[in-house]
């Protein structure tokens, strides 16, 4: 990958809200070029004013992304942020929200990815897609969430061994909880929760040290691994405190 110390060619997805919003922020201060993907007229109008390329684009629409990021003259690196949550409440298994939250993450990330691809194979780039410390442990509720973030995860892990020969590197992303829109309709404790400012950090310093997998923060998904390797009977007694109302 370019090195860190010249300017790079960033297209950052989720661009407009959380972690991706602040991304876009601290690398529009290092000087970088930011392609800005969104769906937030408002925020993408800040980010313009602050220097980023602004793209309003439906990432749900394969046709469209390919088109829009083939316009994208260069592309150094490439952060896949975007993505939504909701949870199920049993005993009402709803397959309409369950599908509409894997069609979400797992779709907007593999039409990124397809756009960007290319790019990054000429430039050498790294790729980063945005996992969650919840693919670590089942949690009652998260059923969908975390089912697509463990999809995230090996389709991740599996492109840092398909990508290696084509000099493409692979982060993934593994955050706990972060305060964003998204976790504030969380009606339940989030151990050692992290501001954008921090996640951002984090990320942005994995990125550069090249770190495959970036965990933050390391108090809570450290247990959160262990736990994962835990007597199923282990894991879901925490799962069932953290979950409950």
């Amino acid at each position: 990958m370019t090195d860190s110390t010249e300017k790079l060619h960033i297209l950052i997805t989720g661009a407009t809200s959380g972690i991706g919003y602040q991304l876009a922020k601290d690398y529009l201060q290092d000087n970088h070029q930011v392609y800005a993907v969104g769906r937030d007229d408002k925020a993408l109008a800040e980010l313009k004013d602050l220097g980023a390329t602004p793209i309003d684009l439906d990432l749900m629409d394969r046709d469209k992304v390919i088109a829009a990021f083939e316009k994208v003259e260069r592309i150094d690196l490439a952060i896949c942020g975007a993505g939504m949550c909701e949870y199920l409440d049993m005993p009402n298994f709803d397959s309409a929200a369950l599908m509409k939250v894997m069609s979400v993450n797992m779709g907007t990330l593999a039409h990124a990815i397809e756009g960007v691809l290319p790019k990054l194979i000429a430039s050498k780039g790294r790729l980063v897609g945005i996992g969650s410390a919840s693919a670590y442990v089942p949690f009652a509720r998260a059923e969908a969430y975390g089912s697509s973030k463990a999809a995230i995860h090996y389709l991740m892990k599996t492109l840092q061994i398909s990508l290696a020969p084509h000099n493409v590197d692979v982060s993934l992303v593994v955050p706990g909880f972060v305060e964003t829109p998204m976790t504030k309709q969380n009606d339940f404790p989030m151990p050692f929760i992290q501001t954008p400012e921090q996640a951002s950090f984090a990320i942005r310093q994995g990125i550069k040290d090249g770190d495959e997998v970036i965990e933050f923060p390391r108090r809570l998904t450290i247990p959160l691994k262990t736990l994962g390797a835990l007597p199923d009977t282990v894991w879901q007694q925490v799962s069932e405190k953290m979950n409950k109302k």
